[in-house]
């Protein structure tokens, strides 16, 4: 008990530091999380050798998108057709969409380096690099308002569907990946996730009073929990309880980030940036 609480006030602590710290730091410590992240995803897989390529590929890509402005006034400075392509959006969704190949080829080129053979598990962990690769960049890319209203709707809806779940739960969510979620627990997340965060989706303007408002947050919840099992999904396919230990008490990055990355992409559509 004492090392989860121990493990809360660290969680805590860090958050303090990404909402009131400068924008700078911000973007720092969310890159670090996910390094970790990466790091952990190697690490249950069992190819730690190839982490230092995993946290490349995500550094490169996070130092682009984070920023983007001056990459592109950059480069199109020295090459003048490259104002025109990216403010076409012609050449900046191509970036988009060739991030999975160039992981994929860049880590099947590793392989093939170090004369190994294809592992069962890679096509998972090439998924899910690209996956906590756009999560954290969507993260870091968040205003602060944006950034609250992710913890807010996050920690609530996990908060409340561990406590429901405890005390009501009764029928199990889906018991192959997580035997603990029931399908109480998980409907009382949403709805106290989304009693949670609208007051502060007002308070900052993002969306209005209203009933769209409320539908849009509880979509928001559910793919907060989505992203709950389907890292539970990860961890079952590769045999492993938690993600790591890097948080006393509760587990790795990845364990308790799981829902962010998943709902931060939406949350930047939303928010238009």
């Amino acid at each position: 008990m004492r090392e989860r609480l121990l493990g809360a006030l660290l969680v805590v602590l860090y958050a303090s530091l990404m909402v009131f710290g400068p924008p700078t730091l911000f973007y720092v410590l969310v890159y670090l999380l996910g390094v970790v992240a990466v790091i952990e995803l190697f690490q249950m897989a069992e190819l730690e050798e190839f982490s230092p390529l995993g946290i490349l590929l995500f550094s490169l890509l996070f130092l682009f998108a984070v920023n983007i402005e001056k990459a592109v006034a950059l480069l199109s400075y020295y090459f003048s057709t490259f104002a025109v392509l990216f403010h076409t959006s012609t050449l900046f969704y191509k970036l988009l969409l060739s991030v999975p190949a160039i992981f994929g080829t860049l880590l099947l080129a590793a392989f093939a380096l170090y004369g190994m053979k294809l592992p069962r598990n890679f096509f998972p962990v090439l998924y899910f690099l690209v996956y906590l690769s756009f999560g954290f960049v969507s993260i870091a890319l968040l205003p602060k308002h944006l950034f609250l209203l992710l913890i807010a709707l996050v920690w609530s809806t996990d908060t409340f569907a561990y406590l429901v779940g405890r005390y009501f739960g009764r029928r199990k969510l889906v018991p192959s990946l997580s035997p603990k979620k029931t399908v109480e627990g998980a409907l009382g997340g949403s709805l106290f996730g989304t009693l949670f965060s609208f007051p502060v989706a007002l308070k900052f303007g993002i969306l209005e009073p209203g009933i769209t408002a409320l539908f849009i947050l509880f979509f928001l919840t559910v793919v907060s929990q989505l992203g709950d099992l389907l890292e539970s999904a990860l961890k079952r396919l590769f045999g492993v309880k938690d993600s790591g230990s890097t948080i006393p008490g509760h587990g790795g990055v990845l364990d308790r980030l799981d829902s962010a990355v998943a709902v931060a992409p939406l949350l930047l559509l939303l928010g238009g940036v």
